[in-house]
């Protein structure tokens, strides 16, 4: 689904609808510019793998049994800035091993639990300017690799391999948008 209007108000799949589509493994949400919230339908799609949202600029919130998408390897949430948070259930993606949460400005905190994300491999978290402390769970994440983050916490990434995990990767990333020429 991309460069859509309309899915604001619209139930995506009910539970029967679901159940027609069994083997769906992936779903794009793309520059949805009215969509503000995912139906919380699609965490019966059991089969999803890759699950991608990006620049949907209104949404807000996710689903609270996003966790019930036991299969899902790719969630990619990549500037939605008015994404507040992530449901604690996003904690129980068991194969889990790419998370995208670049450009969500809004993101106030990481749910505590991430240390039971036991096959996250890569995180991007670049510009994600509202996360100011990283939950000390994370450096339990022992299938961690790499992460893809800013100025703002490359001192705790970097605290946290120094202490904890010495293979991981933490590539910092310059600042993309900025919107400082608007004050000249």
């Amino acid at each position: 689904v991309c460069l859509c209007e309309g899915l604001g108000n619209m139930t995506l799949f009910d539970k029967a609808q679901a159940l027609k589509f069994p083997k769906f493994v992936e779903i794009n949400f793309d520059h949805c510019s009215d969509l503000e919230e995912l139906p919380g339908s699609i965490c019966s799609l059991t089969s999803l793998e890759r699950l991608s949202v990006t620049n949907c600029h209104l949404i807000q919130k996710l689903p609270d049994d996003l966790g019930r998408l036991r299969s899902l390897r790719l969630l990619r949430l990549s500037a939605c800035p008015s994404l507040s948070m992530l449901p604690p259930s996003i904690c129980r993606l068991q194969q889990l091993k790419f998370l995208d949460i670049s450009l969500c400005m809004s993101l106030k905190d990481l749910p505590m639990e991430f240390d039971q994300l036991p096959k996250l491999k890569m995180l991007d978290m670049n510009e994600c300017s509202g996360l100011k402390m990283l939950p000390k769970a994370l450096a339990k994440l022992r299938s961690l690799k790499r992460v893809i983050c800013d100025e703002h916490t490359e001192q705790q990434w970097l605290a946290i391999k120094a202490s904890a995990m010495p293979n991981l990767t933490v590539d910092v990333v310059e600042e993309r948008f900025n919107l400082d020429w608007l004050d000249d």
